[in-house]
Formats: C-alpha cells, structure tokens, sequence
C-alpha cells in the first residue's frame, strides 16, 4: 500500500510538471494545462491520503 502511494504522489508531481510544459510550449495551452495541473493534484492527493491512512492503520 504504501508503494502504491508514492507511485501515484511521483505520478501526481510528474502530470503537474507536464502541466508546466504544456503550459509554456504551446501558444493557446492555459487550458489544457489547467486540466493537467488539476489531475495531477488530485492524483498526488489520493496518493497522500492512502498514504497516511496506512501509515494511521500502522499505529
């Protein structure tokens, strides 16, 4: 489980950082990079909340 946490808080930071790009590289890209930025924390935040009810569960 806590695996599965870090995989997806390291896949949340690497969506917004995609969003950072997307963002800069294409001329019209704000929106997209708006989606991408709000998938990302979402992911990261589903990451950190499996992770601290593992480590919650452990105590």
């Amino acid at each position: 489980m806590f695996i599965l946490a870090k995989v997806l808080q390291a896949l949340g930071l690497a969506d917004v950082g995609f969003a950072l790009y997307v963002g800069i590289t294409q001329p019209h890209g704000m929106g997209h990079e708006y989606e991408f930025t709000g998938i990302g924390i979402l992911v990261f935040l589903a990451g950190y909340i499996i992770e601290g009810l593992w480590v919650r569960a452990g105590k």
